[in-house]
């Protein structure tokens, strides 16, 4: 089985890890006193050391809150991707400011310079960049963008924890940055986001945010048992029942809510469980090991499906979070790999503003106005380079993704 999707950071170091804090630490699932140290490792790790960094139970919540804190009048733009996900136009529309969508380029799936130019208008204020699977956008430039307007920049790093352009980091560019370690991250904790502020003269109050309940704390590290669970009797079928069931009678939680498909989500308030910084300091430690799984990866990929089907971008500067690639039809070639046993991850295909089915009406989106984003995200496919991946699977990826296309 090679699966591509529920369980990218799911191996049994991982689910022996969290068994431990569901037994000998279950007394500290919220009110463990560890989230600064791994705060303070974090930022030497990505040498930012003169950072500020606050933490956040989820994304939307770190975007909401650093949009919040720069007083904004409501007439004011914020530029973002028109390929991202909703949490990111959930946050922003919450903040009551006015969403602007700029296009993509199609060879590296980041914003394009062009169209950041060509929306600017004297009530844009705010530039979120997201380095979409780890590809960095092309920041020296944007910056020049945001230096000319007095924009203030917001890299949102989900997807880039520790990408560069060439040898500078991408977090080095910005006013403030968005981190991730959420569960199917490039290291994972369950959930966990981090806001980094580099801007000296941004004033930034850190919100007064309450604790998760138990039962949600509870739930989030029950996922790792259960994803784990599934993962070992995927073979014998029986994974998708145990997830259905898992996210029926939350035991687990689910990825996104049908509120926030919507845009209605509202609660940005919610303090990080402490016991996640277990998880997230032991994968910390072999970051460097994940990100060298993942170069190696995805330089095979590069060099195996060499077809003119592959988005070119040049990977001897990167890891891929994932390793995009454009088909003609997607359902054809996922049924085809599913037959194989191969589940790969379709959550950012469909649909701009992923997941599938959000509704792009609340997200204020016209039609038609991000020509790229929206053809791109019907042809788009992501292979996995995580590290449950092995370079033998790899190679059968592409031999089957290569008959595919070939027929």
């Amino acid at each position: 089985m090679i699966a591509a999707q529920f369980f990218t950071t799911i191996n049994f170091k991982t689910f022996s890890n969290t068994l431990f804090l569901l037994t000998f630490y279950l007394h500290h699932l919220r009110f463990w006193k560890d989230i600064k140290k791994f705060e303070k490792e974090l930022k030497n790790y990505l040498n930012a050391e003169d950072s500020r960094i606050y933490s956040f139970y989820n994304g939307r919540s770190a975007i909401f809150h650093a949009l919040k804190q720069l007083n904004l009048d409501k007439k004011d733009e914020i530029l973002v991707s028109w390929y991202t996900c909703v949490s990111v136009i959930n946050a922003i529309l919450h903040a009551w400011w006015k969403t602007v969508y700029v296009d993509i380029k199609k060879t590296s799936l980041n914003m394009s310079i062009k169209d950041i130019e060509k929306k600017i208008t004297n009530n844009t204020k705010v530039l979120i960049i997201q380095h979409t699977f780890w590809n960095p956008s092309n920041m020296p430039e944007i910056m020049k963008i945001a230096k000319k307007n007095n924009l203030i920049v917001i890299e949102d790093c989900a997807h880039a924890l520790w990408a560069r352009i060439k040898d500078k980091k991408v977090w080095t560019f910005w006013d403030m940055s968005i981190f991730s370690t959420w569960r199917d991250k490039v290291i994972s904790s369950v959930t966990w986001w981090f806001l980094l502020i580099n801007n000296k003269n941004i004033k930034f109050k850190k919100p007064k945010l309450i604790p998760v309940s138990r039962k949600l704390a509870i739930s989030n590290l029950m996922y790792n048992i259960v994803a784990y669970i599934a993962w070992k009797t995927y073979d014998i079928k029986l994974w998708k029942v145990i997830m259905y069931i898992s996210r029926k009678f939350d035991i687990i939680p689910p990825i996104l809510t049908p509120s926030e498909k919507s845009c209605n989500f509202d609660n940005f308030y919610y303090q990080l469980p402490n016991s996640l910084t277990y998880l997230a300091r032991k994968k910390l430690k072999k970051i460097d090991i994940i990100n060298q799984h993942r170069i190696k990866i995805a330089n095979f990929y590069n060099k195996k499906l060499n077809f003119n089907k592959i988005i070119s971008i040049n990977f001897a500067q990167n890891i891929y979070f994932n390793y995009p690639i454009f088909v003609d039809n997607i359902d054809k070639v996922l049924s085809k790999f599913r037959k194989h046993n191969i589940y790969l991850w379709n959550y950012w295909s469909w649909e701009n503003i992923v997941p599938y089915k959000t509704n792009l009406q609340n997200c204020m989106y016209k039609k038609w106005t991000c020509l790229v984003a929206e053809d791109i995200a019907k042809k788009i496919l992501t292979l996995p380079t995580h590290f449950q991946v092995s370079l033998k699977q790899t190679e059968k990826i592409c031999q089957i993704f290569e008959k595919t296309i070939e027929k």
